[in-house]
């Protein structure tokens, strides 16, 4: 790879960094003040944080990932920093689509209102039930994360440095669990958003025109329903345009290059960066704290 291309991905990775690690952190912060402040978080405020912290952790580990990528620093480090880095990254993204899912799932149930007694009882017990699923969450993506480790290993038998620190996936049949891991933590996140998305839109699209009907002004109250809808697109719009590599590059772990390794890395980067800036923008209170700054 030659030189120019390294400082120019180095380059285009840093911006991207800085960026979501300002909104990421900002965000934090936010949520950090109003629990000192409140002793108390909503669900919908502890997903944004969490979410949030793990998208500063996922930057901060693709930048060491980058570093020692594209400079060739394996040489240094062997495979186990790969592993690591590696481990890292499959952890922390994956728990971050969860966690966008369950953003979606929560706003889903707060927002419907249907004479369900099932459902009523679930909007009761929402708070509870955001803290079960993020920490059945992080104990999942663990599990699902820990075999990546029995997938790196440095080729030595490769001619040039470069070569050896950009192919380090190795053949061990691993593409059940590039599947399995998928549809677990990728494609059933997309489907939870998606379903709690269309059930809003649809519920708002009804209620709308009812008040229509009845010559009723929507309010400010729909107006923030509505304006939850957007965001909860926007985010899933970017889920699915960030994650589409991903899917392609799992099925093909096995024949992986390192274009291929670098643009997902990208992609996980644009997501983590992306997301912060429509979750600011999309949420009345972080949007009212970064009009202060």
């Amino acid at each position: 790879m030659a030189a120019t291309d390294v400082i120019v991905q180095l380059v285009v990775e840093l911006m991207i960094i800085l960026i979501g690690l300002v909104g990421n952190v900002f965000i934090v912060v936010v949520h950090v003040s109003e629990y000192r402040r409140t002793k108390a978080l909503q669900p919908n405020e502890l997903i944004v944080a969490i979410l949030a912290f793990f998208n500063i952790l996922i930057q901060i580990n693709l930048l060491i990932w980058f570093v020692v990528y594209l400079l060739n620093f394996c040489i240094y480090f062997g495979d186990d920093l790969y592993k690591v880095t590696d481990f890292m990254s499959v952890f922390l993204s994956k728990s971050s689509y969860w966690f966008t899912a369950y953003l979606c799932f929560y706003y889903c149930v707060k927002i419907i209102k249907v004479n369900w007694s099932c459902f009523n009882s679930l909007k009761q017990k929402i708070s509870s039930v955001v803290k079960t699923l993020i920490t059945c969450t992080l104990l999942g993506t663990i599990a699902l994360s820990a075999p990546v480790v029995y997938y790196v290993k440095l080729n030595t038998n490769l001619s040039s440095i470069s070569e050896i620190c950009k192919v380090y996936y190795i053949d061990a049949h691993n593409e059940v669990y590039a599947a399995f891991l998928s549809v677990l933590t990728s494609f059933l996140p997309l489907a939870v958003m998606f379903i709690s998305s269309t059930g809003i839109v649809v519920f708002l699209c009804r209620h709308s025109r009812n008040m229509t009907k009845n010559v009723t002004p929507g309010g400010t109250h729909n107006d923030a329903h509505t304006a939850v809808a957007i965001m909860l697109t926007c985010l899933i719009v970017l889920y699915i345009a960030c994650t589409v590599t991903v899917f392609a590059a799992n099925l093909l772990v096995v024949t992986i290059e390192s274009d291929v390794l670098v643009a997902i890395s990208f992609t996980s980067s644009i997501y983590s960066a992306g997301s912060s800036v429509i979750l600011i923008i999309g949420t009345v209170k972080l949007r009212k704290n970064w009009v202060k700054l």
